[in-house]
């Protein structure tokens, strides 16, 4: 019904008709312009600009260069609370690692404290997660491991600042699901490794048979 008087408002006030299209049509998870997207949700000139990580092992895989298009994607994502890109996301990851993926037997985004995760709305690596679940028809744990403290935020922190910061805020709640398990530890963005290393150390003395990280980007220096 919509689409029928969608059409026929178009014959009698197109320029009106223009702008509601342009106001209401997908943007480029990037720039935010209105272009074709692909299914990742990126325009052809973002999509082109977008550097692909090569160098993976099979406890770190890092798909993209943090940078650039990514970089404005994750930050749009995140901050200006875009959480539809959250799909699109998993999709990115799952597709350039579905064909060489080592075997694991559940996924734990990395948490944030309450109180960030109230401010902010939500835990971008958490819905990111659950998709990823999905796709790689594996269980999602969002609280086998949460943050005790709430501790200040590591950009701008130096390596070694990074390290102390997130020194012991960990802690596993349920051993019973991590024990003797290949564990998926995701998070958006690989920095310096001091948050990720954090939790797989915490995850090994809970338990886990081994701890694979798996981010959509990683900064590189």
């Amino acid at each position: 019904m919509f689409k029928f008087f969608h059409k026929v408002y178009c014959k009698i006030n197109r320029p009106l008709c223009l702008f509601l299209n342009v106001l209401w049509s997908e943007k480029c998870c990037s720039c935010r312009k209105v272009y074709p997207l692909n299914k990742y949700g990126f325009c052809e000139t973002c999509w082109k600009e977008i550097k692909l990580y090569k160098n993976r092992n099979n406890l770190y895989w890092y798909i993209a260069v943090y940078d650039g298009p990514i970089k404005n994607a994750i930050h749009n994502f995140k901050y200006g609370k875009k959480k539809i890109y959250a799909r699109k996301f998993a999709y990115f990851v799952y597709d350039n690692v579905k064909d060489n993926f080592p075997e694991f037997d559940l996924i734990i985004p990395v948490p944030l404290h309450w109180r960030k995760e109230f401010s902010r709305g939500f835990n971008q690596s958490g819905i990111i997660a659950v998709y990823l679940s999905k796709l790689f028809k594996r269980p999602v744990f969002l609280n086998a491991i949460v943050r005790v403290k709430n501790t200040k935020a590591q950009a701008g922190l130096s390596g070694k600042e990074r390290k102390e910061n997130v020194s012991g805020v960990f802690k596993v709640k349920r051993k019973d699901i991590i024990k003797g398990k290949k564990v998926v530890v995701f998070d958006d963005v690989f920095t310096t490794g001091a948050t990720t290393d954090e939790i797989k150390k915490e995850l090994k003395k809970g338990g886990a048979k081994k701890v694979i990280v798996l981010t959509i980007a990683k900064t590189i220096f």
